[in-house]
């Protein structure tokens, strides 16, 4: 009987670290997902202009800034991923010059996909969502 428990305990425990790295490259993949989007969209945006809400990002970003994301710590953590996205979409609605009708809806899908990968992350973006519009008004004033 012993023998059984140390299977099965093993067992899950394999299927629980497969579980795991299968969440960071999902949120692996969606962040470089994020950067190809603001990539793609940088050369139409004037960057200055959000200084405030990259500022904001970049507390939470170790080592690096968000327009240059490296590191697996950073590229496989959730709360980046979500930070990330938050940006994309504050620059992507607040931006006037330029229409970016497909990249919103390229950034929506991101964020369903963002949302859905546990129940922690629909609290985290709007906790942070929140924070960076209070971030980015107590800035300006």
């Amino acid at each position: 009987m012993p023998y059984l428990n140390k299977h099965l305990a093993r067992t899950l425990e394999q299927q629980h670290k497969r579980s795991i790295k299968g969440l960071f490259l999902k949120v692996q993949d969606l962040n470089n997902k994020c950067t190809m989007l603001r990539k793609r969209i940088a050369e139409y945006v004037d960057l200055t202009l959000y200084n405030d809400a990259i500022d904001y990002v970049n507390k939470y970003v170790s080592h690096t800034s968000i327009l240059n994301l490296k590191f697996t710590t950073n590229t496989q953590n959730l709360e980046v991923a979500v930070l990330h996205a938050i940006l994309l979409k504050f620059i992507v609605t607040n931006e006037t010059a330029n229409s970016f009708d497909y990249e919103k809806k390229l950034l929506e899908g991101y964020i369903e996909e963002l949302l859905a990968l546990n129940d922690h992350a629909p609290t985290l973006f709007a906790n942070h969502q929140e924070k960076m519009l209070q971030y980015i008004t107590s800035q300006t004033t």
